[in-house]
């Protein structure tokens, strides 16, 4: 017998539907579907013969749990290799720009980084940093 579920968590097992389940829908007044899916423990308790008959399908990722995980595992990065030291920017070639005492100085400090540069810095920083 068939359960109606709202959302199926985890692994989905599907298989396409016969043709004559879709007349049946058609005749019971159904849209007729493409294809049967459940759930894992609707699964597990057909017989081995009906489930020889459905395909195993992967829980879609979640955007949510990816955007936390990439977040953590750039601030994990981040913190291991340093990203976030305070340090100067060069401006040009030892000496500054303008020759023996003149010019431009050899390194400028920046600002503080915004939060969301911060983010930035963990993801993008050049590579032995």
């Amino acid at each position: 017998s068939a359960r109606r579920q709202a959302l199926i968590v985890g692994w989905r097992y599907a298989r396409p539907a016969s043709g004559e389940e879709r007349r049946a829908a058609r005749e019971a007044g159904y849209v007729p579907t493409e294809s049967y899916s459940l759930c894992q423990a609707a699964f597990d308790r057909l017989p081995p013969a009906e489930q020889a008959a459905f395909s195993r399908i992967a829980p879609p990722v979640d955007p949510a749990k990816l955007a936390a995980a990439a977040f953590l595992a750039a601030l994990a990065l981040g913190l291991v290799g340093g990203a976030l030291t305070s340090g100067g920017v060069p401006l040009g070639v030892a000496g500054g720009a303008g020759g023996e005492g003149g010019g431009l100085p050899d390194y400028a400090e920046l600002p503080p980084l915004s939060p969301a540069e911060a983010l930035v810095a963990l993801v993008f920083r050049p590579p032995g940093r």
